[in-house]
């Protein structure tokens, strides 16, 4: 077992060191050690705008592969990454839910079209994503979820069904012509 860096992942802490100290100063300097738990309510554009840079610099999406975007970087670069950031006071991330939900499941199991559609955006720091599971007795326990999305494959629409009445539709129409 391994419990050291290697000299390569020093070198790896060096460069996101330094690009953190030289990029999370002037206009970002404010948002440093904000926007996380209890705390998401602030300073939400500077965040957005900050996604932004990380995504200009290289530094969202980093386990990614090279194609899409990502720096292939390994777990331990993840790691160091990650130990950096929070070293250097990094805000809280907004585009945390697609850099490491939505773009790891959609590069497992996402057809190209979907790839091509919705990893750029997210690699940039421009398309945010969300994940939502609480319902009405089930909280966020999600083996006690009931909802339920079944294609109707007449219309090509996903009949939502359980606790939550009509939360919309992930594909097709609406039938009732509101969205």
């Amino acid at each position: 077992m391994q419990l050291r860096f290697t000299e390569a992942d020093e070198k790896f802490r060096g460069q996101v060191s330094d690009w953190l100290s030289d990029n999370l100063s002037g206009d970002f300097a404010v948002i440093r050690h904000r926007g996380g738990p209890g705390d998401e309510h602030v300073y939400v554009e500077e965040r957005k705008a900050w996604e932004g840079r990380l995504a200009e610099g290289g530094w969202t999406c980093i386990g990614w592969p090279e194609a899409w975007g990502g720096k292939d970087a390994t777990i331990e670069q993840q790691v160091i990454f990650n130990e950096e950031y929070a070293r250097a006071g990094g805000p809280g991330r907004v585009g945390h839910i697609g850099e490491t939900l939505t773009g790891p499941t959609l590069l497992a199991f996402g057809s190209e079209l979907q790839k091509q559609r919705y990893l750029p955006g997210i690699r940039a720091g421009k398309e945010l994503w969300c994940q939502g599971y609480s319902e009405p007795g089930a909280g966020s326990d999600l083996s006690a979820v009931r909802t339920r999305a079944v294609l109707d494959e007449n219309t090509q629409t996903w009949r939502i069904t359980g606790q939550k009445p009509r939360v919309g539709f992930v594909s097709g129409t609406d039938p009732s012509g509101t969205r």
